[in-house]
């Protein structure tokens, strides 16, 4: 029998554990030893499981039967710079487009929650896509100047800063610039913190390196 990682759910490994989201909840699940050993078993081509273990991560809906998301941690390129710790300058980007990037991120998150966020966030990338035969361009180079022109826009916006709805409003900016950044949720533990951050390969363009990479990414969009 085979499983697969159920579609609203993703994890990040810390040592012997591991932290999962849920995007339907919108919330972080600790899994113990044996749980997160059991999920990693199943990612093997001859999986060794506890049978007893397999339907707890099946009761939880962590795991779904059939083929399907390949089980596995979420993959990030180590982060080793960041587009905001530099003298380069910045643009592109108007106080006016910010402003509605935030908006439209804080209101989708408020009215239809985290869940139908991402999947319009997803929807919107694919069309961005479309739009550039079928691929976004990984320029980090551009990505970082736009980041910054982001950033800069940003301090007019009079709304609070919050990192998801900032990051998927930074994310849908370079997306329509035809820029293939990637949105991460992440985690600490003891105690748990959260945070989001934007990166292209291993450059952080939302945030200065030492936050992101204090974070397990748990999520990639």
């Amino acid at each position: 029998m085979t499983f697969h990682l159920a579609p609203h759910m993703s994890y990040g490994v810390f040592g012997t554990r591991a932290v999962l989201l849920d995007l339907v909840t919108d919330r972080y699940l600790l899994l113990g030893e044996a749980e997160a050993a059991a999920l990693a078993a199943l990612a093997k081509p001859d999986p060794s499981a506890s049978p007893a273990l397999v339907n707890a991560l099946l009761a939880r809906r962590i795991i779904v039967e059939g083929a399907g998301s390949v089980i596995a941690p979420v993959d990030q390129p180590r982060p080793l710079a960041s587009a905001l710790e530099t003298l380069d300058g910045g643009g592109g980007v108007s106080t006016l487009e910010a402003s509605l990037s935030c908006i439209r991120a804080i209101l989708s998150i408020r009215t239809m929650g985290l869940a139908r966020t991402i999947m319009r966030a997803r929807a919107f990338r694919r069309r961005c896509e479309r739009r550039r035969d079928g691929r976004l361009v990984t320029d980090s180079g551009r990505a970082a100047f736009f980041a910054r022109g982001f950033a800069e826009a940003r301090i007019g916006v009079p709304l609070p800063r919050r990192c998801v709805p900032d990051s998927l409003a930074l994310a849908r900016c370079l997306w329509n610039r035809g820029i293939a950044a990637d949105v991460f949720f992440g985690v600490q533990l003891d105690p748990l913190l959260a945070h989001a951050w934007v990166q292209i390969d291993d450059v952080v363009l939302s945030d200065p390196l030492n936050i992101a990479a204090d974070y397990c990414p748990v999520f990639r969009l």
